[in-house]
């Protein structure tokens, strides 16, 4: 069998993961390579392991589904708590946003009372009832308590009143805050300095990677940028999610940034458009630096000590869609740099990094593009406009502007009459990932307010939030669900991870202010409320805030006094829902396999059941994508906030 062999002494291997092999079971392929649900039970006695990497054997892990609990479970109830917690974000609430937490009571029906406890003075500031909201699979029967009224910026605790048992316990600590989405946001935007590559990272690694790289047996200057993510490839074709959310941070908050030099979120995004300046080829497409002559992901040791690695283009930096965001990004982050009086000739090679990304896409037939790449149209247009505009702002020309009307319109051809958008030109591929072309809408809306096209994008908004509002009403914590491959309702669809949900948060959010919608607003809290905390499964999938999983996959685990993996602010890829079957979380490169394995369908599945580094990357890997649409999300959470309590429109909602 290729890239595999059977054997029957896994049990008596020592596994680094900590697998129960007397619970092991053999598993064998189903019609070729597994996918995501290809494997199936054959029998009880032994495991198939991958193959042999590097003298180590392959391990299987099975995610352990959460039942134990202080009473019996309601029918249909798949997930449970020990004792009764409040569930809450973690990373905690706005003055004047939306506040809520969680109880769940399993089969029973019970009633009570909540207080808010101020952790610092040791006293109980709010107190309010509980109010029964029905069940889901996820806790059985619910009760929220509100103290959305509560306006005290403080450190808090819930503590529940609830008749029936005595197996209670206080919530886990959480803020509220003035400013809490962009406190968030500026957290999830500092995460990008620990990613540096070529330098010094203080407290983390000695300069590495400082021979970047080898492209067709010669070196070539690849230093510098960003570590992606789990692993230290660096890849320049996701780049844009980054300088977008920098950028972002600082435009939408200028007065934040008020220091001698240059702003933060603008040196950081600096740092990583001068590696994307080495590495883009003059016809737009853009090389990686990766490791290993045939695996980009071999390494998972300390960054200083991995072997020379080679440039490549091979995983994404020829995608139409990529290489026009990058440059789109380059233009935006040269216009705000000659504002500030930045060095000229930096400008200007940014400029020229730009219009090599633009002509790549616009030159695009994508009725001709191999079929690969067709998928990409969607964000060639949203990377077209976001040019077109920063290009009609660097030099005047108003021709700029024509073509971003014209991109607009592609873009509202793309969406279908409930809402729902379609990546490719023929309008046949779903578009249910981090695509751009809602950012894009919005920011020729903003430029141009008083264009004709205006009420059309508006629409767009709405329609699109009319159609997706409902899969937020799934569960009792409001994060954004969605269709199965078939159709029907998901509260954890196939494709679900934090990209979705912080981008469902963005466009909620935005939705909210465009429409004067109260309730999308909160649908836009909840978003952020999930990845911090306020989930099924009390987990904060931001790092360093709150209790996270307990395991991350990232190479600077390896870092000496980091072996907890915790890199702060960073964001994991998220909680995956189980289809009912095999459900694998990785890394089956490797052969070391973290599973769900035939759990309840939508059972929230991450790893947390090992210390430190994980092989779980599905769920548990950071990545500059994640960040970038986090970092988004609460900074235009932060402007509808602000947006809805400010003296001029309050009560507009």
């Amino acid at each position: 069998m290729k890239g595999g062999r059977w054997t029957s002494s896994c049990a008596s291997k020592g596994n680094p993961e900590g697998c129960e092999t007397s619970s092991r079971e053999r598993l064998s392929w189903r019609g070729g390579p597994p996918s995501r649900t290809g494997w199936r039970r054959t029998g009880s006695r032994c495991t198939w392991c991958p193959y042999e990497r590097r003298g180590r054997m392959g391990t299987l892990r099975k995610i352990r589904q959460m039942k134990e609990s202080w009473s019996e479970l309601a029918p249909g109830q798949i997930i449970a708590q020990p004792n009764l917690r409040p569930i809450v974000s973690q990373g905690g609430y706005h003055l004047e946003g939306s506040k809520q937490a969680l109880i769940w009571t399993n089969s029973q029906k019970l009633r009570g009372s909540f207080q808010v406890v101020d952790v610092e003075e040791d006293e109980v500031v709010y107190e309010g009832v509980l109010r029964d909201v029905g069940d889901h699979i996820w806790g059985g029967n619910t009760l929220i308590a509100d103290f959305s009224d509560l306006k005290a910026p403080g450190r808090y605790r819930i503590r529940p009143r609830v008749e029936g048992t005595e197996s209670l316990l206080d919530s886990f600590t959480f803020p509220i805050g003035p400013s809490l989405y962009l406190d968030l946001a500026e957290r999830g935007a500092r995460w990008f300095y620990y990613q540096r590559c070529g330098t010094e990272v203080p407290g983390w690694h000695p300069p590495c990677h400082t021979d970047d790289a080898i492209l067709d047996g010669k070196s070539y200057d690849a230093t510098g940028g960003w570590h992606d993510g789990g692993d230290y490839n660096k890849w320049s074709h996701y780049s844009y999610y980054g300088l977008f959310a920098l950028l972002e941070l600082y435009e939408a908050f200028p007065d934040r940034w008020e220091v001698d030099g240059l702003p933060y979120p603008l040196e950081e995004a600096v740092w990583e458009a001068e590696y994307v300046r080495k590495v883009q080829l003059e016809d737009g497409v853009l090389l990686s630096a990766v490791g290993g002559r045939e695996d980009p992901w071999f390494w998972e040791g300390a960054p200083e000590k991995e072997p020379t690695r080679r440039l490549s283009a091979d995983y994404g930096g020829r995608s139409y869609g990529n290489t026009t965001l990058v440059g789109a990004a380059m233009a935006r982050l040269a216009r705000v740099l000659r504002s500030l009086g930045y060095d000229e000739d930096k400008v200007q090679k940014y400029i020229k990094v730009a219009e090599r990304g633009y002509r790549r896409g616009y030159n695009a037939d994508f009725s001709e593009v191999p079929d690969e790449d067709k998928g990409s149209y969607l964000d060639t247009q949203a990377g077209l406009l976001l040019a077109d505009i920063e290009f009609e702002g660097l030099t005047g020309d108003e021709g700029y502007r024509v073509d971003a009307r014209r991109r607009v319109e592609a873009i509202l051809s793309a969406q279908d009459e409930r809402g729902f958008f379609y990546s490719d030109y023929e309008g046949t591929r779903p578009c249910r990932g981090r695509g751009f072309h809602l950012f894009a809408l919005y920011k020729f809306l903003s430029t141009y307010p008083d264009d004709p096209l205006g009420p059309k994008i508006v629409d767009a908004f709405a329609r699109w939030a009319e159609f997706w509002e409902p899969f937020a009403r799934l569960s009792h914590f409001g994060q954004m669900g969605g269709p199965d491959r078939d159709g029907r309702p998901r509260n954890l669809p196939l494709w679900t991870c934090n990209i979705h949900i912080a981008r469902a948060g963005w466009a909620m959010a935005t939705a909210a202010m465009l429409l004067d919608r109260r309730d999308y607003l909160e649908i836009a809290e909840r978003q952020i409320h999930w990845i911090v905390g306020y989930n099924p499964l009390e987990v904060s999938m931001m790092a360093g805030l709150g209790r996270g999983p307990g395991c991350y996959h990232t190479r600077l685990a390896s870092c000496e006094g980091h072996e907890d993996g915790v890199v702060p602010g960073g964001i994991l890829n998220g909680i995956e829902g189980s289809d009912g079957g095999v459900v694998e979380l990785g890394d089956r490169r490797t052969g070391n396999l973290v599973i769900g394995d035939h759990l309840p369908l939508d059972y929230p599945l991450m790893d947390m059941d090992t210390y430190g580094w994980t092989y779980a990357y599905l769920t548990n890997e950071y990545w500059v994508p994640n960040n970038g649409w986090f970092v988004l999300a609460a900074v235009q959470l932060e402007r509808a906030v602000a947006s809805r309590y400010s003296d001029a429109t309050r009560g507009c909602f």
